[in-house]
């Protein structure tokens, strides 16, 4: 599958750093009144807050899944007229979808199993009576201490994600190599649905 070409009638037709920063930063700020919400509800009850963790999880894999399947991108990157293509600038489907988020989804799994864990550990009185970050502290108490080598990992990948953004000409960054995709303008990106775009990946087709 060719590429699109770096520029187009003179305009750039990828999207660059400094973009899909600004578009993780409105994703940041229209998700903040909902961590909010769940910090504030988690304080009432140890059950309640490993029902909140996990609904968590389920909600942050659907938003950007389900928004970068059907529409290209999530609500961050539709604001800032960006959007997530093959690299001809055709949709994307599921597959491409679920492959663009499969490592940040292995850390976020990781990170459920083990917040859960840390949360039926702790004394469910003592749990409910402090703050917010002292409600953290007491989780990560019962949290192996070899979890922190995930967490360093974590962090090597979201750096190697900025630095591989930065040093190639089309902008992609590793998400994008493992999916083969690109993150381009809105208006350079075809409005066609892909063929194989349901969510069951090959079994007919369906809009994306």
């Amino acid at each position: 599958m060719e590429f699109l070409p770096i520029t187009k009638d003179g305009e750039r037709v990828y999207a660059g750093f400094w973009k899909r920063f600004c578009a993780g930063f409105a994703d940041a700020l229209i998700i903040m009144p909902l961590v909010f919400l769940f910090n504030w509800l988690e304080g009432f009850d140890r059950t309640l807050a490993i029902i909140l963790t996990i609904l968590w999880s389920i909600l942050f894999a659907m938003y950007t899944v389900y928004f970068n399947a059907r529409f290209g991108g999530t609500l961050g990157k539709l604001a800032v007229g960006i959007r997530i293509t093959k690299p001809d600038g055709s949709r994307i489907n599921w597959n491409d979808a679920w492959k663009r988020s499969s490592v940040d989804l292995v850390f976020a799994s990781v990170a459920l199993i083990f917040g859960v864990w840390g949360l039926t550990q702790v004394d469910p009185e003592g749990y409910a009576s402090v703050g917010w970050m002292e409600r953290g502290d007491m989780v990560m108490e019962h949290v192996p201490a070899w979890y922190a080598t995930i967490s360093i990992l974590q962090q090597v990948w979201i750096y190697s994600e900025v630095v591989v953004v930065l040093f190639n000409k089309r902008k992609r960054a590793l998400h994008d190599f493992i999916a083969g995709t690109v993150v381009i303008h809105k208006k350079f990106a075809e409005q066609s649905p892909a063929p194989d775009s349901s969510p069951a990946a090959g079994s007919g087709t369906g809009e994306a």
